[in-house]
């Protein structure tokens, strides 16, 4: 019933509004309920219908994170690092924070966020974020809570590509104690020039950047690649090759898609249109999820994958976890599904492992990636 309502009445209202400002509204809602005496259990109510349903079956140790379930926010939803314990209470195990810059950024002109279908959105923010030392003030008010966290780490706009590994470096020396993972964005398509820190010889010298600077702490936590869709199997391969020679704890597949030939499903005048497309459309849902099953494919377990794209429900959920993640993370889908999203995937969740006699959800890691590797 709430599901309908919201569907039926909410969204509706909410496809009206600018898509950020929307976003910017809930962020910042969550965050004054959640410092509010039983602000948390509130919003567990809100989505669990009074119980919070924590299952040993949905535990999953991602690179040694231990997590709750395998739903995790994805980075871009909470940017700053101020719903955190919100997010937790609504039954996501971890929040992905960021992406983070070394200074702050604006991000591009509004507007920069347009929904083209209620659970399909084209962003084009540009890593818009307070910067490193605002996130870590932020994120210093959770460290009692033992909330996983997340971090995703990129470099400003205007750092040259020669100063890449200074700039990935120098958020992670900041946001160092409060990470329970991190993850390198080289994929996200609206900084120039971001991309092209994916080949080899990039991503080599970024990568070693952050793992000296958690050398210097005296331990490395989880280190994560995130990757764009777009990238061929070769491509793939090579930043494969920079994850196992370091050591890296795995990848993040994948990023929003910028082809325009996906775009232009919502109206041809989409096609150039710049930016990255998200959320449930088939075809980015397809190409992420044969990225997953891809690296399980060429890795067999050796690496723990974080899948993204087009999950909102057990369904969605499952399809990545089958191809090979051992997490899922939901972005878009907070929007379109609501504020219940990660409480229904859960329980769908359960209800799944229930039907096929299954005794836990990390057991059906990559089951299926045979099934969902694109053969083209």
């Amino acid at each position: 019933m709430a599901t309908g309502i919201y569907k039926h009445l909410v969204l509706p209202l909410l496809d009206r509004l600018d898509s950020e400002t929307w976003h910017e509204r809930v962020r910042h809602g969550l965050h004054t309920v959640e410092q509010v005496p039983l602000g948390p259990e509130f919003l567990e109510i809100l989505a669990w219908k009074g119980r919070r349903v924590v299952d040993p079956r949905l535990k999953v140790s991602l690179a040694g994170v231990q997590l709750e379930n395998p739903l995790i926010v994805g980075a871009g939803w909470d940017k700053s690092g101020i719903s955190i314990r919100a997010l937790y209470a609504l039954g996501f195990a971890s929040v992905e924070v960021g992406t983070v810059t070394p200074r702050p950024q604006p991000g591009n002109p509004r507007p920069r966020q347009f929904v083209l279908s209620s659970g399909v959105v084209i962003n084009r923010l540009g890593f818009n974020n307070p910067g490193a030392d605002a996130v870590a003030a932020n994120l210093e008010s959770y460290k009692s809570d033992n909330i996983p966290v997340g971090i995703s780490i990129g470099k400003n706009k205007d750092d040259p590509e020669d100063r890449a590994p200074l700039a990935y470096a120098e958020v992670a020396r900041k946001l160092y104690p409060y990470g329970s993972y991190f993850v390198i964005n080289v994929s996200s398509p609206n900084t120039p020039g971001l991309r092209s820190l994916q080949r080899k010889e990039a991503l080599l010298s970024i990568a070693q950047s952050v793992l000296d600077v958690m050398d210097s702490y005296g331990a490395r936590k989880p280190l994560f690649i995130k990757i764009a869709p777009e990238l061929s199997y070769q491509e793939v391969d090579e930043i494969l090759d920079v994850v196992l020679q370091l050591g890296l704890a795995g990848v993040v597949a994948t990023n929003t898609v910028a082809l325009g030939d996906v775009k232009a499903r919502y109206g041809e005048g989409w096609r150039l249109q710049p930016g990255g497309l998200s959320g449930d459309d088939e075809v980015f849902r397809h190409m992420s999820t044969s990225k997953v099953a891809y690296i399980y494919s060429q890795t067999k377990g050796s690496i723990d994958i974080i899948g993204v794209g087009g999950v909102k429900d057990a369904h969605t959920a499952l399809e990545k976890i089958l191809a090979g993640a051992t997490a899922v993370q939901v972005v878009t889908a907070i929007r379109s599904e609501g504020l219940a999203v990660a409480a229904r995937t859960n329980l769908g969740l359960l209800e799944w492992l229930d039907k096929n006699g299954v005794k836990s959800i990390s057991n059906v890691v990559g089951a299926r990636y045979e099934d969902f590797l694109d053969t083209k």
